[in-house]
């Protein structure tokens, strides 16, 4: 079978097999396709309609928003009036899990969970529809860089589902235990089956885009067409490395649990938040913030019946830009992300400081690192004052490299911060496979 007749074969299957799951995610691309034609105006009437109709069916269905702040607020104004409602913390979706369930939905309705990294793991029910709409979202956008539903593709995720791999053409590798072997096995299914998409974890295929080169430095120039990156904070210095290394388009991806698919780029280079989707926000505290101002993510789900969730905190922060894209799409732009709003580490002189610098300083680090001399690293506060860097590395690394991994340190955090290097076998990664390059170890939680 030619790959293109493979591609068809596993589409077609794909998506017979959510339809009957009552997940009709084919005619939800279309339908998308459609809607995304919409010059600016029409689509954000019909983006207006989609809010309306899930404001209205979350305050007449879930218990929630019938109590409390919710009863006050809305008691005085129209159901569909967004402005009226209240901000949900990301908290309440652990301690009032039941009372954000819809009353009407049981049959089909499955659950999805987040990685619990956090230390609390957040469970959201979806209705089949709504599954359908979010599983859509990702073939569109996917389509706009020609990548057809049922392309060939090895992912490097956490976990998957070995059937519903299989029907979408799709072979896992999981990133919970990345060792050498683990990343072998990755490599010879780049170098022998020969993907249109590689696609999964930022830091995992970064990490694997640098083991094929140091190790197969005769492998060919470009290994894969396309790389889709999500699921982790992304950072420049791994776009560039993946690209070098597997001569690849690299775009990204955004989502959450709480909401599904957020935001994609598009060939142009922009984020574009998937209106048709999700309603994003952008809030300073308790109230929205001035256009093209930063700060906290706040998103309304649009089709999620099991679980609707309205003006959900969901932890991380950005920036909408006020201007549209050069690509003709009337989505809304997130010209800035940052993971994670909690992920603060405090300074030796004690002030506070996103961990994200630390990617961010990594980027000259691993661009002059000889390739193989460092696979992957992980700062680790003990307190303000103190840091452990761990260093997976099997050969070539020396005091020199070592020497400026403490660099990072001091010029993020002071000068005065001690900081022990420790070479290891394998770095650990969070149990959901996922990956930080800096986590605070539990005697220096605030």
């Amino acid at each position: 079978m030619n790959h293109r007749a493979e591609q068809r074969f596993h589409k077609n299957l794909y998506y017979t097999l959510q339809s009957l799951r009552g997940r009709h995610v084919g005619p939800f691309v279309r339908r998308l396709q459609s809607w995304e034609q919409l010059d600016r105006a029409s689509f954000e009437h019909l983006t207006r309609m989609l809010l309306s109709d899930a404001l209205r069916y979350a305050r007449s269905q879930v218990p929630l928003y019938s109590s409390g702040a919710w009863q006050s607020s809305l008691s005085r104004a129209r159901a569909d009036e967004l402005s009226a409602w209240p901000v949900l913390e990301r908290k309440m979706l652990i301690t009032h899990r039941e009372q954000l369930q819809a009353r009407r939905f049981a049959l089909g309705v499955f659950p999805r969970h987040s990685s619990g990294s956090t230390g609390e793991v957040v469970t959201v029910r979806y209705n089949p529809h709504a599954g359908g709409w979010s599983w859509a979202q990702e073939y569109r956008s996917m389509h706009w860089f020609g990548i057809p539903t049922g392309s060939r593709t090895l992912l490097l995720w956490g976990g998957g589902h070995p059937l519903l791999d299989w029907v979408r053409n799709c072979r896992v590798f999981s990133t919970k235990n990345l060792t050498f072997d683990q990343l072998e096995r990755a490599t010879n299914y780049l170098l022998e089956q020969r993907p249109m998409l590689c696609m999964g974890l930022p830091s995992a295929i970064a990490q694997l885009a640098r083991h094929v080169r140091a190790h197969r430095p005769q492998a060919p120039a470009q290994l894969v067409p396309f790389v889709k990156l999500g699921g982790e904070q992304v950072y420049p210095f791994q776009r560039d490395e993946i690209a070098q290394h597997f001569g690849a388009r690299v775009f990204e991806s955004y989502g959450s649990t709480e909401m599904g698919p957020i935001a994609h780029e598009c060939p142009a280079g922009s984020r574009h938040v998937m209106a048709d989707h999700v309603h994003l926000e952008i809030f300073n505290g308790d109230e929205p913030a001035r256009p093209g101002e930063f700060g906290d993510l706040v998103l309304t789900s649009l089709f999620n019946r099991a679980m609707p969730l309205v003006r959900c905190r969901i932890g991380d922060r950005g920036r909408l830009s006020p201007d549209p894209c050069p690509c003709g799409l009337p989505h809304p732009v997130l010209s800035e992300l940052v993971g994670r709003a909690a992920d603060m580490f405090v300074t030796a002189d004690g002030k506070l400081v996103h961990g994200s610098e630390i990617g961010r300083r990594l980027q000259l680090f691993l661009s002059q690192a000889p390739l193989g001399s460092v696979a992957q690293v992980l700062f680790q506060q003990k307190n303000a004052s103190h840091w452990n860097v761990l260093v997976e590395s099997a050969a070539g690394f020396n005091d020199e490299l070592a020497a400026q991994l403490r660099q990072i340190v001091h010029s993020t955090f002071g000068e005065s911060c001690r900081v022990d290097i420790e070479r290891v076998t394998l770095v650990p990664r969070e149990k959901s496979g996922k990956y930080r390059y800096y986590r605070r170890l539990p005697e220096s939680a605030h």
